[in-house]
């Protein structure tokens, strides 16, 4: 007796990618901060976390959010920054001992602000796909290296603070 087995890939590669859009403020807020060791300072017991109303330094309007300032909170570990609600428009966590990676290539486009200096963050940041409405970039102080390409920032950006990194090479001023 032979048995023929036949396989068949016949599943979808975007169902298992999930949409920021598609899931409710309270679980973006929660994967925003899982890395950070100490998120007690920020939603109360971290096991059992307050609705995001009760949150420290979060301000909701209309039932979303958009500010969050977890500036010297003293917040230890790593932020998420991709899993930002997508109507953020100020987002500070300045003087921390906040590490790892930014990625700055999956901010909220709604994200006008964006505060992160004084820690301790490495890797190189993307400045080529910062949202078109940002305006304020500071993140000094802190680890970062690679190149700055300031030669594709956003129109509407007015201030960008990123001295005292690791930062090389040469700077094009031209746009």
């Amino acid at each position: 007796m032979r048995l023929e087995l036949l396989f068949f890939n016949t599943v979808d590669p975007s169902l298992g990618r999930v949409d920021n859009e598609s899931l409710p403020q309270q679980a973006l807020m929660d994967m925003d901060i899982y890395g950070i060791k100490n998120k007690e300072k920020i939603c109360g017991d971290a096991n059992e976390p307050q609705g995001i109303e009760e949150w420290k330094g979060v301000a909701i309007e209309e039932g979303e959010v958009v500010e969050i300032r977890w500036d010297r909170l003293r917040l230890k570990g790593s932020l998420h920054v991709e899993w930002l609600p997508s109507s953020v428009r100020t987002f500070v966590a300045n003087t921390n001992h906040l590490a790892g990676t930014v990625d700055l290539a999956s901010l909220p486009t709604a994200m006008k602000e964006l505060l992160l200096g004084i820690n301790a963050f490495t890797g190189s940041i993307c400045l080529e796909r910062l949202p078109e409405s940002m305006v304020y970039l500071s993140v000094p102080y802190s680890r970062l290296s690679g190149s700055l390409k300031l030669d594709r920032l956003p129109d509407t950006l007015t201030y960008l603070e990123a001295y005292d990194n690791e930062f090389t090479g040469s700077v094009n001023l031209t746009q």
